[in-house]
Formats: C-alpha cells, sequence, structure tokens
C-alpha cells in the first residue's frame, strides 16, 4: 500500500509544483499591484519571482498536459486516413513528438550549461541562480516525454492514478 502512495506522489509531483508555482505567481503579481497603485512603493523583486514561477509552471504544466492528453493535435486530417494508414500516422506522430522533446531537453540544457553554468550569476535583486530558473526544461522535456508515452501506451495507468488522487482528495474534503 505503501508504494501505490508513493507512486501516485511522484506521479503528480509535477501536477503539485506546477500548482505551487501558478498560486506564487498569482500572490505575487496581487501584492505587485496592491504595492504599486495603493501603496505607491513598488516591489523591486517581482519580475524576478513571476519569471521563476512562469517557466517552473508552464513545463511542469506541459507535462501534466500530456499526460491528461491536452495536447495539441490536427487529428481531421488523420481520421480521413483508412485504418492501417492511420496506425502508421500515429508512430509518425510519436516519433515526432520524441523526437521534438528529446531535441530540446538536450539542447537546452547544453544552452543552461553554456550561458549560465559557467558565470553562475543570479538575478540581480533575490539572487536566485539562473540554472535554477531555468533549469527546469530538461527536466519538464524528459517529464513529456514520459508522461507521452505514458498516456498513449499505459492510459490505464495514468487514469488509474488519477482516479486515486481524485478519491483521496475527495476523502479529505468529506472529513
Amino acid at each position: 500500500m505503501k508504494k501505490k502512495g508513493w507512486l501516485k506522489i511522484l506521479c503528480n509531483l509535477d501536477l503539485f509544483l506546477a500548482s505551487v508555482a501558478l498560486a506564487i505567481l498569482t500572490l505575487v503579481t496581487f501584492a505587485a499591484v496592491i504595492m504599486r497603485y495603493v501603496l505607491k512603493t513598488p516591489l523591486l523583486w517581482q519580475e524576478e519571482a513571476q519569471a521563476f514561477c512562469q517557466v517552473w509552471m508552464i513545463f511542469l504544466g506541459a507535462s501534466v498536459a500530456f499526460r491528461q492528453g491536452s495536447i495539441v493535435a490536427i487529428e481531421m486530417v488523420v481520421d480521413a486516413l483508412p485504418a492501417k494508414s492511420k496506425r502508421i500516422m500515429e508512430y509518425i506522430v510519436d516519433m515526432i513528438v520524441i523526437f521534438t522533446l528529446t531535441f530540446l531537453m538536450v539542447k537546452s540544457q547544453q544552452y543552461i550549461a553554456q550561458i549560465f553554468g559557467r558565470t553562475h550569476r543570479g538575478t540581480p535583486i533575490l539572487g536566485i541562480p539562473y540554472e535554477l530558473i531555468y533549469g527546469i526544461a530538461p527536466y519538464g522535456c524528459a517529464l513529456m516525454i514520459i508522461s507521452y508515452l505514458l498516456a498513449k501506451y499505459l492510459p490505464k495507468f495514468v487514469k488509474q492514478i488519477n482516479i486515486d488522487v481524485s478519491n483521496n482528495s475527495e476523502e479529505v474534503t468529506a472529513q
């Protein structure tokens, strides 16, 4: 039973972290508006915190979207094909998605290492290392590949994880 619980947590860690990033982004933006227009004292670190939250939310949220099957697809063309051609086209799409995400994963890792890895620069005000902000990109791409393959080839596994999580949240709210 414990293994299943850890598996649920691990499989939904990206969702949790993306949700936290969204909540922090919303709070920082709201606080910045209040500080700027009501108190006439803008937050100097607002943009750094927002950039951090946006990058993390996008890359981790994209992984969740892949797992939920919420990716952009042009099905009209594929639906018009005969059954055998549809299967072939699905494999071609799979290869394109995996190739593109692998390419982005490798190149973003190289870019981050080249631009920020040598200097270890941080943001001007908060001093957040740029490697921490943008370092989520390669991991997000890897999570997108895993989520895509799980949703495509093991949909029962993904559905079970999602059902278990939603049942647990209902139990918590009922108490």
